[in-house]
C-alpha cells in the first residue's frame, strides 16, 4: 500500500494585521461614528465662542474649520445613516433598528448643530458697513462704481473747498445705499414667502426707496467735491447673495434666520447708522452736508425700527425657537465692530465734514448693542411664559 505525500501546507496565520491608527479611532457602527462627528462639532462651537471679539483673520479661521466640520458630518453621517438602512434591509442580524434611528437622530441632530455654528461664526466675520447689507459668505457684497451720472442729479452749491477730500468716501457710503436697496428687495421677498403682514412688506418697500434716495445724495455730493461723474455699475453679485430665509428647512427656521438678519442688519447696524449720522448732523460744519445728514439719520432710524417690528413678528409667529436663535446671534456678535475707513478720517478729522471717525462709531455700536441685548432678554421674558400657559388654555 502505497501513501501520497502532499507538500507541507503551513497554517495561515490568524491574527490580523496591526490597525492603522485611524481605523482605532474611527468607529465602525453608524451611531459611533455619529457620535464622534457630533462630539467634534460641540468641540468647534466651544472654540469658536471665546474668539467672537478676535481679529477678523482669526474669526475667518474659525468659521473655515466650522464649515469643514459641518461637511464632514453630514456627508460621513449621512452615509453611515444609508449604510445602515442598507444593512438592515437585507436582514443583517448586526443591526439593529435602535442603531440605525439612533444615526439617523444623531446625524440630523449633528448636522442641525453645525450648521447653527457656521451662522453663529458667520456673525461674527461680518464685516460692519451702514445699514442693512447684502452678505456672500460672511462678506459684504457692493456694486462697482463707473462713469455715469445717473445717479448724481442732487444739487450742491456751497461746499468748502477742503472738504473735496471726502469725496471717495461719499462714493463708497453711496455703494453702502446702493446695496441696501438690492436688501431690502430681498426682506420683501423673504417676507412675502413666510406670509408676513401688509405693514411689513409696506415698510420694506418704503425702506427701500429711501435707500435710493441716500444713493443719489452720497454720489451727488461726491460729485459736487471733485466734479467727477461717477455712479453704481451693474451690480451682478446681488443675484447671487445668500438669502436669510430657506423654506426648504421648516417654517420655524426660516423664521428664525429672518429674525436674526433683521436683528442684526436691521435693528442693529440700521440703528448704528442712524445714531452715527444724527450725531454728525450736530458735529457737521457744512449747512448743506447737515441738512443731508439729518434726513439720512431720520430715515434710518425708522428702518432700524422696521427690523425690530421684523424680529416681533418672527418671535410671534416661530416662539421661544425664534427668541432662542436671537439670542445667539447676539452672543456671537463682537463687542465692538469698526467700519473701514480713510485713515484720515479715522481720529475723527472728517467729522466737520460729515463722514464719521472711529471712536464716534465704536460708541454708538456698544450703545445699540447693549439696547438689544436689553430688548430681547424682555422678549424671551414675553414669550416664554405665554407658550406655558399654551396647554393650560387647551
Amino acid at each position: 500500500m502505497s501513501t501520497s505525500i502532499h507538500p507541507y501546507d503551513p497554517p495561515q496565520a490568524t491574527l490580523d494585521p496591526a490597525p492603522h491608527t485611524l481605523s482605532r479611532i474611527w468607529p465602525k457602527h453608524p451611531t459611533a461614528r455619529a457620535l464622534l462627528l457630533m462630539a467634534t462639532s460641540i468641540l468647534v462651537f466651544l472654540a469658536s465662542m471665546p474668539l467672537a471679539g478676535s481679529p477678523w483673520a482669526l474669526r475667518l479661521h474659525v468659521v473655515t474649520a466650522s464649515i469643514a466640520v459641518a461637511t464632514l458630518l453630514a456627508v460621513a453621517g449621512t452615509f453611515s445613516g444609508v449604510q445602515g438602512i442598507v444593512l438592515f434591509a437585507r436582514g443583517a442580524s448586526s443591526v439593529k433598528a435602535w442603531g440605525i434611528l439612533g444615526s439617523l437622530a444623531l446625524t440630523a441632530a449633528g448636522s442641525l448643530l453645525s450648521f447653527f455654528t457656521f451662522v453663529m461664526a458667520l456673525w461674527s466675520t461680518s464685516n460692519f458697513r451702514r445699514g442693512r447689507q447684502l452678505r456672500r459668505f460672511g462678506q459684504v457684497l457692493l456694486p462697482p462704481v463707473t462713469r455715469g451720472d445717473a445717479w448724481a442729479g442732487v444739487d450742491f452749491v456751497d461746499l468748502p473747498a477742503d472738504a473735496r477730500v471726502t469725496a471717495h468716501q461719499w462714493r463708497e457710503n453711496g455703494r453702502t445705499e446702493h446695496a441696501s436697496v438690492a436688501a431690502f428687495a430681498a426682506l420683501t421677498t423673504d417676507l412675502m414667502a413666510l406670509g408676513a403682514p401688509p405693514a411689513l412688506v409696506i415698510a420694506a418697500n418704503q425702506d427701500s426707496l429711501d435707500e435710493i434716495r441716500h444713493t443719489e445724495l452720497c454720489f451727488s455730493l461726491a460729485r459736487a467735491l471733485d466734479g467727477s461723474a461717477e455712479g453704481p455699475g451693474p451690480f451682478s453679485e446681488a443675484r447671487r447673495a445668500h438669502r436669510a430665509v430657506s423654506p426648504s428647512f421648516g417654517r420655524t427656521f426660516a423664521l428664525a434666520r429672518l429674525a436674526a438678519d433683521s436683528l442684526v442688519d436691521g435693528a442693529l447696524h440700521e440703528g448704528v447708522s442712524a445714531r452715527v449720522i444724527a450725531k454728525l448732523g450736530r458735529r457737521c460744519e457744512v449747512p448743506e452736508v447737515r441738512a443731508m445728514l439729518k434726513e439720512i439719520a431720520r430715515d434710518e432710524g425708522r428702518h432700524a425700527a422696521h427690523g425690530w417690528d421684523v424680529v416681533l413678528w418672527c418671535a410671534s409667529e416661530g416662539g421661544m425657537p425664534v427668541v432662542n436663535a436671537l439670542s445667539a446671534a447676539l452672543r456671537a456678535l463682537p463687542a465692538t465692530m469698526l467700519s473701514p475707513l480713510p485713515a484720515e478720517a479715522k481720529d475723527g478729522a472728517w467729522e466737520r465734514f460729515g463722514i464719521h471717525g472711529h471712536a464716534l462709531e465704536e460708541r454708538e455700536y456698544v450703545a445699540a448693542l447693549a439696547e438689544l441685548r436689553s430688548r430681547v432678554a424682555k422678549l424671551a421674558g414675553e414669550v416664554l411664559p405665554r407658550e406655558e400657559k399654551l396647554p393650560e388654555a387647551c
